[in-house]
Formats: C-alpha cells, structure tokens, sequence
C-alpha cells in the first residue's frame, strides 16, 4: 500500500510555520508554473545528500560501509539521481533498503506470503456470503467526512480557493452513494461522462487570519466480490474486438499505460486464455516486484517502466504496470483507486480491473498479493479475482481533467485521493494544506437488503 504523503500527519501549525514567509514573497506550496512546480517536488522528493544519507543508513544499519552504498545505488536498492551536479538519494531510501535488499529482509517473498489473521478473515468472509454461510460477510454500509482545511497565509489574502474531493463512485460494488450534507453547502459533482476522477467541488472566499475549511459527509454501501475460477472459465467467452470496452481498454494511454509486449508474452508464453493470462501476469509481478515507499507520481515519467528499471513498486505502481501488460495481450483492463478501508489499516489505495468476454469487469489487487499463509486456495488466490468489502473507489483512470476543470497543475498529476487546492494565483501544494478522512460508522449489511 502507498503510505499517505506527509500533509496529511502535519498539524495546521506546523504547516504554517513551513510555510510562513512574508506577504511580497510565494511560498514554495503555490505553484504557478507547472515545469517549475514538478522540478520543485522532484527536489522534494531526492531531498538528502550523499552525506546525510550515508549517515542515516548507517544508523539503521551499522554493519553497512560505504562501498555497500555504492553497490545498493548499482542495485537499485536505493535511488539516487544528480540534481544541478549533485547527487542526491531519495527521502524514502534509507528505510526501503531493508524492503527491499535480500540480505537484510532473509530473501525476497511474494506479496502478501504472511497476511495477518485479519486481512485472511476479510477475505474468507466474502466467500463465506457466496457460500450461503454468512449473509453479513460481504457489505458494509460507510459514512465517512472528508475535510480539507488551509491554514491562512498572506499569499492567500483576498483570494478564493477552488477545491476538490473525492466521492465514491456507483459500481456494482458500491451502491446508494449519498451526500448527506457538505460546507460549503454549494457543491457540484462530477459524473462519469465528465471525468473519471469522482469529485465534489467547492468555492469559498478566504477569510484574513482564519484557516478555511471544507467538509463533505458521504453515506454508501460497500460490498466485496468474487469470481471463482470455476465460474470464470465455464462462462469466458471470446472478445467482441469491434466492442467500446474492448477498444477502449486494449487502447495504450501514454506516459503510464504503455506498449510492453515483449515482456508481456515473456511472462505468458503460448498462453492465449485471458484468465490464465491475467493469473501468470499477476504471480510475475507479486514474485518479482517488493513494495517499497514510492516517488511522487507526478515526478515520474513513466510509472510501468520505472518499476520494470527499479526492481520494485507500491500499489499503483504495480497496478499500472499489470495493466499495460494485459492490454499488450489484447486484454481490456483498467485503473481503480481511492482508499483502503480496512480496520486500523485505512490509507490510500490503488488496484485494477480485468475485462472478460461473458463475465464482465473482474476485480485485481496486485499489491495485496497471495495469502500462502491461510491454508486454503479460495483464499489464497482470491484477490487476483475478488475484492474484500473495505473499499472506496473515487477513479476509474488516471491523469483525466477534474470536473469543473482545474487551472493550475494539479498535486497528483496522475491519480485523485487527497483532494485538490488552488486560488487564482495557483495550485496548493503540500505542506500548504491538510486533508483528512474520517469514518463515521461501518455496518454490516445483510446482503439480501440490496438485491
């Protein structure tokens, strides 16, 4: 799973103090020059120099020597890159080099090898309602808040801010989505003929010395899903190829669905079954590909083939890079994300969907892997064809235009889960605000109520 940015654990006064500056001058959160806002974050992001990360590594890992560095930068271990003539390593390395070196983790397992007691039982309850074992195992009813707050700032006198959140969708595994109230009390939301990003929009002028705030309360229903492979190769039919879905989701969307054909057929052989396909595609990448704390988005050119070049990738990473080796097969599939919602584990999420013929669009976490550890086959291989009750997804693509459009380069450029903030001056970019999700309440659902 991708782990929250750093705005959403500041406090409003911390993000004040770091973006304090006087009145004539633009705080570094403001952006108005796309090119510069990505070369700002690109600093962010490869923030520590040799020296500093040398010495925070040795911390860690006081047997490591510097030579060893330099072989974990050769390695992929830890990333580097050279900014003005310097080298720099990425924030995040120092504590992904034990995720990701063999020899510091005792060898390399797939995904999701050692799922808690937890994470099996979510899975097992799904099954449980196919089942007929557990009527209440398969949906959840979830009120949620979702705020965003901005600190005020001088650079913000006067202004107005422009704002986005995200709002679940209408799937079939998330129904009867209902505002219950917002503030502003002005809103408007988006639809999937106007973007695949689901947003609320808000207006709101900045009052001098207080922070603005805004808020929106959702109510909907959440269910898990399963296809089992007896069901799916009994019912798989062959591709309608003169289709819209298939034409649509076969079809390459640069920079981050991309070509990877010869990868693709490396990994399924003479396989032509998309079942069997989308199965030898997503063992590839659970076996080869460990998480590891990810760049921002926006500051990689390419998301699949950086995690092809890498070695490693977290959530929508992967789901990217499965994606783009099922459409090199011919096989439709696509991008869904938002939130995790999971007991003690709510984050930010990302995953995908899979087309086939006879079936429909069939749920894929690459990152929550293979539950080796459960003891049972159902279980263990259930979310490369199923999807637990503990989800929101607020994107059906990546890198779409918001709804009403937005002006200013957006915070995530590619997908939509912290919400946007700009002014007329520019984009808001983080420490510069805050966002929170809160759960109100989740009740299981007997799943015969919604039929």
């Amino acid at each position: 799973m991708r782990i929250p940015k750093t705005a959403i654990t500041l406090s409003a006064a911390a993000m004040l103090a770091l973006g304090a500056i006087a009145a004539a001058d633009t705080p570094v959160w403001l952006e108005n020059d796309s090119a510069a806002a990505i070369a700002s974050r690109l600093k962010s992001d490869f923030s520590l120099t040799m020296p500093e990360a040398t010495e925070m590594i040795k911390k860690l890992h006081p047997e490591v020597s510097d030579a060893d560095i330099r072989r974990f930068v050769d390695k992929h271990y830890v990333e580097t890159r050279v900014i003005d003539g310097v080298e720099y390593m990425h924030r995040k390395s120092p504590r992904n080099l034990a995720l990701l070196n063999p020899a510091m983790n005792g060898g390399s397992k797939p995904r999701g090898a050692a799922a808690s007691k937890a994470r099996i039982a979510y899975v097992d309850s799904v099954i449980a309602c196919y089942d007929g074992r557990n009527d209440l195992g398969r949906a959840h009813n979830v009120t949620y808040r979702f705020t965003i707050d901005v600190p005020y700032n001088e650079a913000l006198k006067g202004d107005t801010l422009r704002a986005w959140m995200p709002v679940p969708l209408e799937t079939p595994r998330q129904q009867n989505v209902r505002i219950i109230s917002s503030y502003p009390e002005k809103r408007i939301v988006s639809s999937p003929e106007t973007s695949v990003h689901n947003t609320v929009y808000f207006e709101q002028p900045v009052t001098e010395g207080k922070p603005t705030h805004f808020e929106v309360t959702v109510s909907f229903d959440n269910l898990g899903e399963y296809f089992s492979p007896e069901y799916i190769r009994a019912n798989i039919k062959s591709y309608d190829k003169d289709s819209e879905v298939y034409r649509r989701y076969t079809a390459f969307e640069a920079p981050h669905i991309i070509r990877a054909d010869s990868l693709a057929r490396a990994i399924v052989g003479d396989t032509t079954d998309p079942f069997e396909c989308s199965e030898l595609v997503y063992d590839y990448i659970i076996a080869r590909y460990p998480w590891a704390g990810a760049r921002e988005y926006s500051t990689i050119e390419c998301i699949p083939q950086y995690v092809i070049d890498e070695g490693h990738g977290d959530c929508g990473q992967v789901a990217l890079l499965y994606i783009s080796l099922m459409r090199s097969l011919g096989i439709p599939a696509r991008w869904e994300s938002g939130w995790m919602l999971h007991p003690g584990e709510k984050n930010l999420h990302d995953w995908a969907e899979v087309y086939f013929e006879g079936i429909g669009w069939v749920p894929v976490d690459v990152s929550f892997g293979r539950y080796i550890n459960s003891g049972d086959k159902r279980i263990e291989k259930f979310y490369s064809h199923g999807m637990d009750a503990h989800r929101l997804a607020s994107n059906k693509g990546v890198c779409g235009e918001l709804y009403p459009a937005k002006k200013y380069v957006r915070s995530e450029t590619v997908d939509f889960q912290l919400g946007e903030v700009e002014s007329t001056r520019g984009n808001l970019f983080y420490p510069g605000w805050d966002s929170h999700l809160e759960l109100i309440e989740v009740v299981p659902k007997n799943i015969n109520e919604l039929k």
